[in-house]
């Protein structure tokens, strides 16, 4: 056959998705850190569980779109644009979860460590 007769696969915009689905935990530490660290009119202990329940499932789920991304550049069954959309957001995900404990200061941390407060200051 003839590459113009072939007919291509198109399960870009799917896997674009998925790794978009795999990526959101990490977006929701970084969203749920920021709220905390700005004291928005939400629950401090609702806003703690959601940053760490966050960070635990967004670990996993970077490790797991970076795979599916890897996958998918490897059998080359998709646009190169999603690929490195894709990748775009695996790099995204990562630098999130990377900088969320940064926003969120850790009260425990902060009460064995007071100098912590006023250096980060």
């Amino acid at each position: 056959m003839s590459p113009l007769s072939e007919r291509r696969r198109i399960g870009g915009p799917g896997t674009f998705a998925i790794t978009l689905l795999l990526i959101t935990p990490a977006i929701l530490a970084f969203g749920a850190a920021g709220a905390t660290h700005y004291e928005f009119g939400f629950p401090a202990s609702a806003l703690w569980f959601v940053y760490s329940a966050g960070l635990y499932v967004g670990y996993a789920g970077v490790i797991a779109a970076a795979s599916l991304t890897t996958l998918e550049a490897y059998r080359r069954e998709i646009a190169w644009a999603f690929v490195w959309s894709m990748g775009v957001l695996v790099v995204i995900g990562l630098l999130l979860l990377l900088y969320a404990p940064y926003v969120y200061r850790n009260p425990w941390y902060a009460t064995a460590h007071p100098s912590y407060l006023t250096e980060q200051s």
